[in-house]
């Protein structure tokens, strides 16, 4: 992997939940290869460590943060937090997601495996999006993508 930064996003502030692992991390970390500070969003509090030490180690700035986005008060906490950090948002990624646990036909899944999913993959993302938009408005420019 090059630490050579590309600066496109020099100045720029990313949020991405689900960062502590797979595409969330690949994310975070490609943000920061083109300049930008990221904060790294996930429940997984080492995950999220390791992610911000890898940004920093690559040159960049980056900021961990334990988020359960089903929670709107971890939610709010994140993003007042990237404020408090940064000064300001342009870029979300809203990734925290989850597979059942075991797949199975629609009919046998547990209706509590059903809302984990539900609350994680749509809720999550909701909350996300319902406490980021202000904050990119208020700049007058911004971009949010979501996965789930």
């Amino acid at each position: 992997m090059s630490t050579q930064s590309n600066e496109n996003f020099a100045g720029k502030v990313a949020f991405v939940t689900g960062a502590a692992s797979g595409i969330g991390r690949a994310t975070a970390l490609a943000f920061a290869r083109e300049g930008a500070s990221v904060v790294v969003a996930d429940v997984s509090e080492q995950g999220n460590q390791e992610t911000a030490r890898m940004i920093e180690e690559l040159g960049g700035r980056a900021f961990a943060v334990k988020c359960d986005v089903t929670q709107t008060e971890d939610v709010k906490a994140a993003l007042d937090k990237t404020i408090e950090a940064f000064g300001r948002l342009d870029f979300a990624f809203n990734n925290a997601g989850i597979e059942p646990r075991n797949a199975a036909p629609t009919a046998e899944y547990e209706e509590e495996e059903w809302n984990r999913i539900i609350d994680i993959n749509l809720r999550g993302v909701f909350l996300c999006m319902k406490h980021e938009i202000p904050l990119i408005l208020k700049q007058g420019r911004g971009a949010i993508v979501n996965t789930s």
